[in-house]
């Protein structure tokens, strides 16, 4: 990839207009104004190609409207024809008029057999070139190059890349048989399991190499790890009767709920299933662990005060402290890559929300609200939560802005899909 220009020009609202200024968009606060931003189709040579050029104006829409930053001009509402590199005087006054604050303009080429792309981030107002750049890759690679330049200007404008990339794992099957799955954000799901029975709540490694879950192929819950990419399966552990929610941590270690004792609590193992330590003691049930950051706490899920609420506990040991207050049934924690928030889903009505709160308790706020939403996972840059939904008839994977709670669905296969597991770093 070649860079055509780079500015170090950063912009802010300033009234109704863009101004000039040393000072980001801060990405944590809540979103009140969005950019009004034009995604012509792109010009090919000689005005060929118009499906390609439309295609990626399309990816451009959907990025951006994914990131929250963004209004997209309704392409309905100004000229249909592609717009170039180099769009005229007249194209750019047009846009202006019609509110637009930014536009991506570009063309696409075959050269030397790869598919390159030259986009620009212009100000129409000013006929500003704000971002340039190059990219070069397959005849199959247009869509993500571009999915690449909408992360260079929303990292442009906020100091964050804010398109959600990565895999995720999930489940997806019916009652009685359900099955792991991989995919890209924005690709095809690929099977990794053929158990026909129950396969459940996967999370990967650290390193991004395995997806742990668990499985009752042997006729009871045991803890399975499997290689996305070689497809290659191996089992963890078989500790007592029922080994279940594994969590992939820090330092080669994962938790998992066993019933090793006789009750089900929370233990670390080593990456061959080996126990080194027993988390929690109560009488109650105590599942569901995800890992601190740092990986010197867990939070999990315990009914040991009655109804299920989030505990948090030392990885060291010592006595949980309870987290959630709020609410008569919690569930399903993940903690934020960056400490700062742990996602749940909490009983609200007929079904499951999610909400977010601090490890230090207090000031828990709704992110969802439409359909019932269960099981978060959090993005690599915790922009964003995925989860199972039903806002859409049939349980499926969507992609909730933790800012504006705006979600998009992924998954559109047969049966309900559910439990998804963001990979750590986007890898």
């Amino acid at each position: 990839m070649n860079v055509v220009i780079s500015i170090s020009l950063l912009l802010v609202w300033a009234g109704d207009g863009l101004a000039q200024s040393r000072e980001y968009i801060d990405v944590r606060a809540p979103i009140t104004k969005k950019y009004v931003i034009a995604t012509p189709k792109l010009q090919g040579p000689g005005g060929s190609g118009p499906e390609l050029g439309a295609a990626l104006a399309v990816q451009a829409d959907q990025d951006l409207r994914l990131s929250g930053h963004f209004t997209v001009l309704d392409p309905g509402t100004y000229d249909s024809s592609p717009i170039g590199p180099s769009p005229s005087t007249g194209q750019l006054h047009n846009l202006s008029a019609l509110g637009c604050n930014l536009v991506i303009a570009g063309g696409w080429r075959q050269e030397g057999g790869q598919l390159v792309l030259d986009l620009k981030l212009i100000d129409p107002g000013s006929g500003q070139m704000l971002v340039g750049k190059r990219y070069r890759g397959g005849a199959n690679d247009g869509q993500r190059m571009m999915t690449q330049f909408v992360n260079e200007v929303v990292l442009f404008l906020t100091g964050e890349r804010g398109v959600p990339q990565g895999r995720l794992a999930f489940i997806s099957g019916g009652t009685d048989v359900r099955e792991l799955y991989v995919m890209d954000i924005g690709g095809t799901p690929k099977q990794l399991t053929r158990y026909r029975t129950l396969t459940l709540t996967p999370s990967w490694s650290p390193d991004g190499q395995e997806v742990f879950f668990c499985s009752y192929r042997g006729g009871f819950p045991a803890l399975y790890a499997v290689n996305p990419g070689s497809g290659s399966i191996r089992k963890l552990s078989t500790h007592g009767t029922l080994n279940v929610t594994p969590a992939g941590g820090p330092r080669g270690l994962l938790a998992a709920t066993l019933n090793k004792s006789g009750d089900q609590e929370i233990y670390l193992l080593d990456r061959q299933g080996n126990i080194k330590q027993r988390l929690t003691q109560s009488p109650g049930i105590d599942i569901s662990p995800t890992f601190s950051p740092d990986g010197a706490q867990v939070a999990f899920v315990s009914n040991r005060g009655g109804n299920p609420q989030i505990y948090i506990v030392s990885t060291g040991g010592g006595q949980p402290r309870r987290l959630t207050f709020g609410g008569t049934y919690n569930v399903s924690p993940a903690w934020s890559p960056r400490g700062d928030l742990i996602a749940y889903a909490s009983r609200t009505g007929g079904g499951f929300q999610i909400f977010v709160i601090s490890p230090q308790g207090g000031g828990a706020r709704q992110i969802t609200r439409e359909g019932s939403n269960e099981s978060p996972t959090w993005s690599p840059d915790g922009s964003f939560i995925a989860c199972s939904s039903t806002r859409g008839g049939t349980s499926a994977i969507y992609l909730v802005n933790v800012k504006t709670g705006t979600a998009t669905r992924l998954t559109t296969m047969p049966g309900a899909q559910t439990q998804p597991a963001w990979a750590p770093g986007g890898k």
